[in-house]
């Protein structure tokens, strides 16, 4: 089976396009999001979290509370590696187990971080989705309602532009329609398809 490492910078639109592969030609879509979400769900990861970041970030419940997480980690890259050596192992183990269970020509592992966590390595091909930097911001800033200056710690934070593209086996250009993204998209399906050996 081919796994497509599917990646880009915040706003690119990769879910966007995860959802394409998914919903429109029925290929398998591993997201490391959802895996990591589902992990700080868990009563042995939250009580790792409690010990690592305190109870600051957690709400009356003992529920995370992700937003204020999210925006720390993002202002300290100290905070940012301490979350990421406690998630980033559990959550490639838990994709290993679901590559394991599949049965498909090719699948797509969506991981926003694949290229800064050295997940090439447990990849075939690497999707970029690759978008301007304007873009970006314009998209999270009106997706998530958060400041300009939010948006641009988060890319600061994540691997250059130009060198994300330089490491892409495929890029995938979203800067135009939903319906030229859908177009580019089907022509990456059949060439997976290919490649992963699917009639």
């Amino acid at each position: 089976m081919l796994v497509v490492g599917l990646t880009g910078g915040v706003g690119s639109g990769k879910s966007t396009v995860a959802k394409i592969f998914e919903n429109d030609f029925s290929v398998p879509v591993i997201d490391a999001d959802v895996i990591a979400r589902h992990l700080t769900e868990t009563e042995a990861v939250r009580e790792q979290l409690l010990e690592t970041f305190g109870e600051a970030y957690f709400d009356n419940q003992g529920a995370l509370l992700r937003e204020k997480l999210r925006q720390a980690v993002f202002a300290d890259a100290g905070l940012r590696r301490r979350l990421e050596d406690l998630l980033h192992p559990l959550v490639y183990r838990e994709i290993k187990s679901q590559l394991s269970q599949l049965d498909a020509g090719y699948c797509i592992v969506a991981v926003p971080l694949l290229l800064e966590t050295r997940g090439e390595d447990r990849v075939d091909r690497i999707l970029v989705i690759d978008c301007t930097i304007e873009q970006q911001v314009d998209r999270v800033v009106a997706r998530d309602t958060c400041s300009k200056a939010h948006v641009q710690d988060i890319i600061s934070a994540q691997l250059g532009r130009d060198a994300r593209l330089r490491r892409a086996d495929d890029v995938l250009n979203n800067e135009g329609s939903l319906d030229s993204l859908k177009e580019k998209v089907a022509i990456l399906h059949d060439q997976y398809r290919t490649l992963g050996y699917l009639p």
